[in-house]
Parts: C-alpha cells; sequence; structure tokens
C-alpha cells in the first residue's frame, strides 16, 4: 500500500471518529421515559420549534409534572447537526414529508403540479430541518395581529420574548439583541465571497445594509442564523437538551397523538399511537393539553377530535363538538429561483461553490475536525428584505431576495421535474451541475389563502392541503418586482456582471424574454414553497367566527385545549416563521404559568 493511500485511509478513520464523537455530543444524554398510568399536569403534543420551548418553561417549577410527546425519533442523525446538511434530511425518516394537492395555473415544473411539504418528525420538529435563519419579521407584522383583534400581541408585547430566548453572537446593538438566552444566533463562520457581493450589490442599489432584527426590518445583510459553533441551534438542543434530565419532565418519542380526550367541555388527555408496535393508549393531563404539532398536525388533531367546520366533520364522520374554523386561514411564503451560471473566466468563478464539493473530504474534515467551512453554515447566506412597492403605505417587507452562493442539481429535493426542467431550459441549465449562484424573490405577505382539510375516506390519515397558489393577481405582481431588482442587482455588480449567465435567457418561452408576461410564465411554471406554513387555528378575538383560539391561545368553546405553534399567527409575518414561532412559545409559557397562579388563587 502506496504513502498516498495509507494517509487516505488515517484520514478517512480519523474522521470518522470525529462524526462519532461529535454526534454523540449532539443528542440528548438521557430521556425520563412516559408512563401512560400517571397524570400529568401538562401534555405537550409535538416537541417542535414551540414544543421544546414550553417543556422547558413549564416544567421550571419542580412541582409541576410535564408530559412531551413527539411522532418522530430522537434527533442522532448527523446531518441534523451538520447546518449545510439539512437539504439532505429532507424526504427521510424525520420529515413528514407533507404534499399539497395539483395547485392549478401554477407550479407547472413540479412533478404533477404538486409541492413538496416537508416538517420535522424529530425532536426539534423543523427547527431540526429548516435552514436556521433568524429573522422577527417587522413590527408592523404583531401591530397588524393587536388591530385584527390578537390583545396583547402588538410588537412592544412580544419584543421581551424574542429577546428572552436569545443568545445574540451578532456584535450589533444590544438595544435590539441580547445575550445569556438559551437560542444562539449568529452570523455564519463562513461565508462565499459571493454572498458579500451580493450584499455590496444592494448597498450599489441604494438599499440599506444593515441588521434586519434591529432598528429597521428592511435591508441587505448576511444571514443571522441559529448556529452554535458549527452546528445546528435547535430548539431541542437551545430549550430540550438544558432541560431533559429534570424529573419532573418525561418525553415520550415515536408518539403520534391521533385527538384530545374530553371529559365533558374539559380536555383530560390525548389517545395516541406508538409507531414503533402500533399499540395504542391513551393518557391524562390534570391542568391542560397543548397542542403544538404546527401548522398542519394541530388542526389536524383538532378536527379528528371533533373541532372544525361542521359541515366538514360531519361529511368525515366525526362527532361535532365545537363548530370552529380549523383549517383555514392558511398562509405560506413562496419563492422561484433565478440561477446564474459563472463561466471558469468570470470573476465570480472561484467565489461560489460547486455542488460537487460541498461534501468533499476535505470539507468534511474541516467541519468535523475545526467546525468551519462550508458546512458550517446554511446555504441561504444572505438576505434582502424589501418593499416590492405593488401597495402603498406599506409599513413592512412584502419581498425578500434569498442569495445561495452556488447551485444545485438536486431539484428534487424541491418537487421539481428533471424533464420539464431540460425541455425549458436545456440539458446544461436543468442539471446545474457547474459553478454559480442564485438568487430567490420570495413573496411574505401573499394574499392568496389556502386552506387543509381531512381526507374524507381515511381522517386519520395525511390531510388535506390546497394552499391556493398564486390565486391573487397581486402576488405574481410582488415576484415580477422580486426578478427584476434581481436582475438589477447582477447587472450593477462589478463582480457579477461578466461571465454570468441567467437560466431564463434562452428557455423555451412563448413570451419575449424580460416582459411582464415572460417573468409571470417563469414564476408560474417554477414557484414552490419555501416551507412557512403558518395561520390555520387563528388567534383573534372570540367574538370572531374566522379565529380558533383566544389571545390566550385557549381553544374557543371548550376548557383545558391551547394551541401553541405557528398555526395560531392570524397573519403571516414578513420574514422567516422559525423565531417567531419561539417567541409565541415563550409568550405562551408566561401566560400559562400566569393563568394558572390565579386560578390557584381563587
Amino acid at each position: 500500500m502506496g504513502n498516498c493511500q495509507t494517509f487516505m485511509l488515517i484520514l478517512v478513520a480519523v474522521v470518522a471518529v470525529m462524526v462519532y464523537q461529535w454526534m454523540m455530543s449532539s443528542g440528548p444524554v438521557h430521556i425520563n421515559t412516559f408512563s401512560p398510568d400517571v397524570e400529568y399536569d401538562y401534555i405537550i403534543v409535538g416537541a417542535g420549534s414551540a414544543g421544546c420551548v414550553l417543556a422547558n418553561r413549564l416544567s421550571e417549577d419542580p412541582n409541576t409534572t410535564v408530559l412531551l410527546l413527539e411522532a418522530g425519533p430522537v434527533d442522532t442523525k448527523p446531518e441534523i447537526h451538520m447546518p449545510n446538511g439539512f437539504f439532505y434530511i429532507q424526504h427521510s425518516d424525520v420529515d413528514w414529508e407533507f404534499k399539497s394537492v395539483p395547485q392549478k395555473d401554477t407550479s407547472a415544473a413540479l412533478i404533477n403540479q404538486i409541492s413538496s411539504w416537508p416538517r420535522g418528525k424529530v425532536l426539534g420538529g423543523s427547527s431540526s430541518l429548516n435552514a436556521m435563519l433568524y429573522t422577527r419579521g417587522s413590527p408592523a407584522d404583531y401591530d397588524a395581529w393587536a388591530e385584527m383583534g390578537a390583545d396583547g400581541w402588538k410588537f412592544e408585547d412580544v419584543f421581551p420574548y424574542f429577546l428572552k430566548s436569545e443568545d445574540s453572537k451578532l456584535g450589533e446593538d444590544s438595544k435590539y439583541h441580547s445575550t445569556g438566552g438559551p437560542l444562539t444566533v449568529s452570523y455564519p463562520s463562513y461565508s462565499t465571497p459571493a454572498a458579500k457581493a451580493f450584499v455590496e450589490a444592494g448597498k450599489e442599489l441604494g438599499y440599506r445594509v444593515g441588521d434586519y432584527n434591529g432598528e429597521s426590518a428592511f435591508g441587505f445583510s448576511l444571514s443571522q442564523t441559529t448556529i452554535r459553533n458549527g452546528k445546528r441551534c435547535s430548539t431541542a438542543t437551545a430549550f430540550l437538551r438544558p432541560a431533559i434530565e429534570r424529573s419532573n419532565l418525561h418525553i415520550g418519542t415515536g408518539v403520534t397523538v391521533r385527538k384530545v380526550i374530553f371529559d365533558g367541555n374539559k380536555a383530560v388527555g390525548v389517545s395516541y399511537v406508538q409507531e414503533a408496535n402500533n399499540v395504542e393508549g391513551s393518557v391524562r393531563a390534570r391542568r391542560e393539553v397543548i397542542l403544538s404539532a404546527g401548522s398542519i398536525g394541530s388542526p389536524h388533531i383538532l378536527m379528528l377530535s371533533g373541532i372544525g367546520p361542521s359541515s366538514h366533520l360531519k361529511e368525515a364522520g366525526i362527532e361535532n363538538k365545537v363548530d370552529l374554523s380549523v383549517g383555514k386561514n392558511l398562509y405560506d411564503h413562496l419563492m422561484f429561483v433565478l440561477m446564474y451560471l459563472a463561466s471558469p473566466e468570470s470573476e465570480i468563478y472561484e467565489h461560489t461553490l460547486h455542488p460537487d464539493s460541498v461534501m468533499s473530504l476535505n470539507n468534511l474534515f474541516q467541519y468535523y475536525v475545526y467546525g468551519t467551512g462550508p458546512l458550517a453554515t446554511t446555504s441561504i447566506e444572505a438576505i434582502g428584505f424589501l418593499d416590492s412597492e405593488i401597495d402603498k403605505n406599506v409599513t413592512a417587507a412584502t419581498l425578500a431576495l434569498h442569495f445561495v452562493g452556488g447551485v444545485s442539481s438536486n431539484t428534487s429535493k424541491f418537487g421539481l421535474s428533471r424533464d420539464i426542467l431540460k425541455e425549458v431550459f436545456g440539458p446544461e441549465f436543468a442539471d446545474r451541475t457547474k459553478r454559480g449562484f442564485a438568487i430567490a424573490p420570495t413573496l411574505l405577505q401573499p394574499k392568496s389563502v389556502g386552506e387543509l382539510y381531512l381526507n374524507i375516506t381515511h381522517p386519520f390519515d395525511k390531510p388535506v392541503i390546497d394552499p391556493h397558489y398564486l390565486e391573487h393577481p397581486d402576488d405574481v405582481k410582488v415576484l415580477i418586482k422580486g426578478a427584476k431588482i434581481a436582475q438589477e442587482l447582477v447587472g450593477t455588480s462589478q463582480v457579477f456582471a461578466k461571465g454570468v449567465k441567467f437560466d431564463g435567457e434562452t428557455a423555451n418561452s412563448p413570451y419575449e424574454y424580460g416582459t411582464d408576461e415572460f417573468w409571470e410564465w417563469l414564476i408560474r411554471l417554477t414557484i414552490t414553497t419555501i416551507y412557512h406554513p403558518v395561520g390555520t387555528c387563528k388567534m383573534g378575538s372570540v367574538d370572531d367566527t374566522s379565529t380558533v383560539v383566544d389571545p390566550r391561545l385557549r381553544v374557543k368553546g371548550v376548557e383545558g385545549l391551547r394551541v401553541v405553534d405557528a398555526s395560531i399567527m392570524p397573519r403571516i409575518i414578513s420574514g422567516n416563521t422559525n423565531a417567531p414561532v419561539i417567541m409565541i412559545a415563550e409568550k405562551a409559557a408566561d401566560m400559562i404559568k400566569a393563568d394558572w397562579n390565579n386560578s390557584l388563587k381563587k
């Protein structure tokens, strides 16, 4: 065996040992497994972005017993904790793999016009699958919630809860950030020069450059992320792991909750099935059942429990307990991706990532040994938050531009049909195995509203999801504006200007390149979700027939049941949704404690 081969074997062995040690340090040390014979004060359904926060905060009182139930496994997959590994865990055993119904007049390049909706089925939920972007949205988003009837949810009310969670490593103004919380927020340790050029191009066009979670929610910046020392800082890592050995916190993994159990009008427990052996069971709660199963899971459980639109539940053969607008008000953020390929002669060529080199042995070694390099960061390296100027008097961003310092040939993760892409863009662009970068215009304030409902024939199967993408014409106008700004950015930048080719220039389109008709065609062809479903258990006034929970997140018409997750948002916020969900859970925990302290005093 030659010296080179010996060295490579030693290198592989070192990396393997590092991976094992690193993986062991990432997962929970010990779990107090639950007993169905024990009655708990609180049962939390879903160990995701909200559920892990609630489990930590509610179990702070050693005299309070908390049960956290999660349908998925413990978060031990190495790809979960590797920041740039998030695409590799979609469509795996830690993903619910939800799908939409076929969308009419849009998403033509998706297989059967069906959009993939990955959701976390693992400790940490979707915070274990997402791109780790930390954005709060605009203060105006929360002020609008309050105007819609969500009293106590103005930005001045929720801002302290963002700070409560945060352990900022950003070095930004402390007025808008805090340290000492469980959740690490940091700029990536690695960024391609292309990402920095993107931010600089925004500045050249006159846009603000700076902290979009600071004084203004508008502008360009490198991405703020939930990454700690080169690893994903999910809510399982940040909140659950520090609390996991408390004797009053029990956790059940591989446990899928089917419905809420009621005694008269009060929620007193849940029924479930254990996935490993398909054994059914139930467990009881003294105080409350809290649904934190997400914007798909929580409304699904409510409807299976008899809470939802009465006519729909009757059609599914379920007795209606409370007639509420469960499953309505579904909002989501949409994006379409502009791919730019760089020629070897271009200035940008060496400043981007080759798709085949991201998981190279060198990068793996650099990551597992030093915790640095391309694998220690999210692929969405920079963001611009903008006003599309489609509506007047806008106080929150309506458009985002997400920048990726490389291109990918893995179109299946988005559900895109490679055959259709080849037909439209040609084999060179459809395969996308060369160097380049991508800009994804993203619709932040959609006017199209979707819904989800039960599978009438098999209600316990995954719910039917119809997001009604791009049914409102203004949504297309915002994205057209985004495409034009992206093109202007690329044309303005000295780094991008030469030797870069946009894959739409030679597309097989029925419309003239660059016209509004062309952009609408391209948008409707390739539009896809950016994985931010919200709103299906809408929060607001008790008297509002469109709401499901009151401003204290209590389900209307029953007692002892709350929903705490993204589904309670009255409207989607103008940014990525993970940080707001964590805020919601922080605020909910305080409300729950206060409500029960007040009841005990009476």
